[in-house]
């Protein structure tokens, strides 16, 4: 067996191989013309919304190719068929382009290479289909996949024949790599973090390093969309209240990881351990070109905590008032409770911030304990209390349906998190996210069947997999319950006329929450408060 070099020429990448037998060997030839996609989305439909973001791995991927000198086009699916909503069973909905229109694109254009990318599990059905696609239209263009999914069960997806090659972790070296490869210009075997088939093999050559200087990755490659059409669309990631609605919102990333290993959290297969950033001039230069190139007034900075460094952090926030940046800005993934100090929330006011999350996820102290999350419970009120005087809106991440949680638990983190008065109340069902921990006990317990699941299952509103002790369909009521109660009711149990909320929307979602959850008491409370402020 041959030893071979990792992506950064130094430490020895150990090929592992499994059988492939029967499935022909990944493709080899010359690249010039390559077509990323991001596949139609697919959520629950009473649970989750549709959202139109920016590709932002593409975008990377996409900037590595232009500066290999490539032609690419890059095809948001989810976006560009953002108003076709197609009923696929079980409660569930894609949006996006059509199969036929996914098709035509890649007629159209001739790549040499599609590379299509699962940024969630709920997305594997879709990025196969885009595959398979690729080699009907043309059996010689390279397909490779990539993604946070993919990092998690190459092995798995290797041996679907549409798919030659399979991007492990973070993909701007390696893409360069492979393309180089492709090329005649590089060795397959020196390209760690890449799986493939050859001989009648799969090959796992793994990777043992990633990028530790960010500054170094060139922007995402924006250029390749219409920046145009997300505006228009207006559904970032998170709700948006009325009134928020019309701004030329962005969304970037300044950082990779996180400090925390909490087994719940998959990031690690994509970024590994460690927590990596971005400097504080590169984050201000990347903000100043988006204002100045596309009109971008408000920032949703996507990392997975984004003040862990909270010294830098400090200094982004200085950096934007210094450079007069008139913009707002939002951090909707997340922010660890123990790196907002007073003095720090009071720069993100002064910066722009008006919204960021807080992932406290349960109140219960063991249960943090045993899914190593850190304890927010008692620095969260004061953390929240601090921001809404600032006039910063709080919204709250939660998960209920921990393993062997009692209802006495659930209800413990429920009302914990109604006395926090937060703008928005999240609830998530917890889901073993393939790539974690969570995941893997659940495989042992002989819970999941990894040769038969359906991945189309691990939406957080939609999994059905019994974890607790509390049923899985009063746990979605409960979800569902707690989210109608922040969005309609404040802490008074008044309707909240200040969202701005038309009453046809209220209606809808009142009529919804009644139809499918009869017996939830809170929802039956949310009706006749409704009715009874539109009837006055």
């Amino acid at each position: 067996m041959e030893i071979s070099l990792d992506v950064n020429g130094r430490q020895p990448v150990l090929p592992v191989t499994s059988s492939a037998e029967g499935l022909p060997d990944s493709l080899r030839r010359s690249i010039r013309r390559t077509q990323l996609f991001f596949p139609p989305m697919v959520v629950p439909k009473l649970q989750s919304r549709q959202t139109s973001l920016f590709p932002l791995g593409l975008g990377y991927i996409g900037s590595v190719l232009e500066a290999e000198g490539m032609d690419v086009s890059l095809v948001d699916c989810a976006t560009e068929g953002y108003d076709t909503l197609i009923d696929i069973g079980k409660d569930r909905i894609a949006y996006g382009l059509t199969r036929e229109q996914i098709r035509q694109r890649i007629v159209d254009y001739k790549p040499d290479l599609v590379a299509v990318s699962a940024l969630f599990s709920t997305l594997e059905k879709r990025m196969l289909m885009i595959a398979e696609i690729a080699k009907e239209v043309d059996p010689n263009i390279v397909v490779v996949a990539g993604g946070p999914h993919v990092s998690a069960f190459y092995e798995r997806l290797i041996r679907n024949p549409a798919v030659d090659y399979c991007v492990i972790g973070e993909g701007e070296e390696i893409i360069a790599h492979l393309l180089h490869a492709l090329n005649g210009s590089y060795r397959f075997e020196d390209i760690g973090g890449l799986c493939r088939r050859d001989g009648g093999s799969v090959i796992v050559q793994s990777r043992t390093s990633y990028i530790e200087n960010l500054d170094k990755v060139a922007r995402p490659a924006r250029n390749l969309v219409d920046m145009e059409t997300y505006f228009r669309i207006g559904e970032p990631q998170g709700i948006r209240l009325e009134g928020r609605r019309g701004r030329r919102s962005v969304s970037m990333t300044t950082s990779r990881g996180c400090p925390f290993q909490c087994t719940y959290c998959g990031k690690g297969v994509t970024w590994g351990k460690a927590y990596r950033t971005q400097g504080v001039e590169y984050v201000l230069d990347e903000m100043e070109h988006l204002i100045e190139t596309y009109g971008a007034d408000h920032f949703a900075f996507q990392d997975d905590n984004f003040t862990a460094d909270m010294e830098r952090a400090a200094a982004i926030f200085d950096g934007m008032v210094e450079r007069g940046f008139n913009i707002t800005w939002e951090a909707p993934n997340g922010l660890g409770v123990n790196f907002l100090s007073p003095s720090l929330l009071e720069k993100m006011r002064a910066s722009g911030c008006d919204d960021f999350t807080i992932a406290v996820e349960s109140a219960n102290d063991a249960t943090l304990r045993r899914v190593r999350k850190p304890n927010y419970i008692t620095l969260a009120p004061p953390v929240t209390e601090k921001a809404k005087e600032l006039g910063i809106t709080v919204r709250g991440f939660f998960m209920i349906g921990f393993p062997g949680e009692t209802r006495e638990e659930v209800m413990r983190t429920v009302e914990y998190a109604r006395r926090l008065d937060l703008a928005v109340t999240n609830f998530s069902i917890v889901t073993p996210l393939p790539g974690t921990p969570l995941y893997t006990e659940c495989v042992e317990a002989g819970m999941i069947d990894p040769d038969t699941v359906d991945f189309e299952d691990f939406a957080f509103g939609a999994f059905e997999l019994e974890l607790s002790e509390v049923p899985v369909a009063e746990l979605k009521a409960i979800r569902k319950a707690e989210w109608m109660r922040t969005m309609f009711l404040d802490a008074d149990g008044r309707f909240r006329s200040d969202r701005g909320h038309k009453k046809s929307y209220v209606i809808d979602e009142i009529t919804k929450g009644m139809e499918h959850y009869p017996d939830n008491e809170t929802i039956h409370q949310i009706r006749d408060v409704a009715m009874a402020y539109f009837a006055e």
